[in-house]
């Protein structure tokens, strides 16, 4: 009877510890998209080593967060051989570097975000929104097989994509590290095959003369403006390119890519591109090289520096977890279930210690008498 009577407690401990064992154990849910391997394929698989060229990329297994912060960052660069990725300790300029550009969303192109669906940072994505089932498609310039980028240190160091491997880089956007997003693709680099010329048709037999080609129009580009100021957008006209061939922009002495242009059945185009910000005030030289002519020509301009205002000093404000995509969406619920297990065993360990103490009283009372 006593023994029973002073078990009673031990074996309330017991439940409650094996019950919090149990919620403990619980699985935490992963998304079906992490579980299946995010990938990126790349069309065309191979880009111009000279010029700039643009390709398609479509994105899937990826991790989508419904209204979490930030997204996919999508670039074009090199990485290290060994532990790249953010979440692994790899960091911008170190581990991986990459072709940079505004994060303005109408950019030049070298750069996308891609957003998580209803994202507080939605509005300013570039390269559309990772869908349900963890796919996104968007386009990327890449400049060609040589760029320049800041290392670790801030300096400037050339990447040449010919001695080293390069390609398409995912990470999460806004400084969220998400481990199921983070991938690369090699983008290898050749020359275009250039198209034969087609056969000459067969001449017919007359007295006529023959009547000599009319000459090729060289081709030129023009603008109505000598100067333009670094960062605002600038208008150009083109012609006597190949009909439908891509062209090329880059901004010289210090190169800078800049957004290609494809000219018109008749080899003309009309073109307007923001300047870099970074473009340092002085002389320039914009040029303008046809993929499959080979042909290049070019409009000087001054480039005017950028007069910033000084912003006023704000203080930090910390940014909201991201929403569903990390720990903290069952962290809580996890501390929560614990307290209140933890709150009901002792209560119910108080019970059962006061009901335990009546009935001993009551079994000596019943022994003296």
């Amino acid at each position: 009877m006593r023994r029973s009577i002073v078990d009673r407690p031990r074996r309330a401990v017991a439940l409650i510890a094996a019950a919090i064992a149990g919620f403990a154990l619980l699985p935490v849910p992963v998304g079906d998209a992490a579980a299946a391997g995010a990938s990126v394929s790349v069309s065309p698989g191979s880009a111009d080593p000279d010029y700039a060229t643009e390709v398609q990329l479509r994105g899937t297994g990826f991790q989508s967060v419904p209204k979490g912060h930030g997204g996919i960052y999508v670039l074009f660069g090199w990485v290290s051989d060994s532990a790249w990725r953010p979440s692994e300790g790899g960091s911008a300029g170190e581990t991986y570097r990459y072709v940079q550009d505004s994060e303005a969303k109408d950019n030049h192109g070298f750069q996308r975000f891609v957003s998580f669906p209803g994202s507080d940072t939605e509005t300013s994505a570039n390269g559309g929104v990772v869908s349900a089932d963890g796919s996104w498609s968007t386009r990327l310039v890449i400049p060609g097989a040589r760029f320049k980028a800041a290392d670790r240190s801030g300096k400037t160091v050339e990447v040449d994509c010919t001695k080293t491997r390069c390609g398409i880089i995912t990470v999460g956007a806004h400084g969220v590290v998400n481990t199921s997003n983070e991938t690369f693709t090699p983008v290898t680099f050749a020359v275009p095959q250039q198209q034969a010329p087609p056969s000459p048709a067969p001449q017919a037999t007359t007295s006529a003369p023959a009547q000599s080609p009319p000459p090729v129009p060289a081709p030129v580009v023009r603008t109505e403006l000598t100067e333009a100021t670094a960062g605002a957008p600038l208008a150009v006209t083109g012609s006597g390119f190949a009909a439908g061939e891509q062209v090329s922009v880059v901004l010289h002495s210090d190169p800078i890519g800049l957004p290609p242009v494809t000219a018109d059945p008749s080899g003309a185009f009309s073109y307007s591109a923001a300047l870099p910000a970074e473009a340092p005030p002085g002389a320039h030289r914009l040029a303008f090289t046809g993929a499959e002519s080979k042909v290049e020509t070019s409009v000087e301009l001054t480039v005017r520096a950028v007069t910033v205002a000084p912003a006023p000093v704000v203080a930090p404000v910390a940014e909201p977890a991201p929403a569903g995509g990390g720990t903290a969406g069952w962290v809580l619920p996890v501390v929560i279930g614990g307290v209140v297990l933890l709150v009901a065993g002792a209560v119910l360990l108080v019970r059962q210690r006061r009901r335990g103490a009546r009935e001993e009283v009551a079994v000596q009372s019943a022994e003296e008498k």
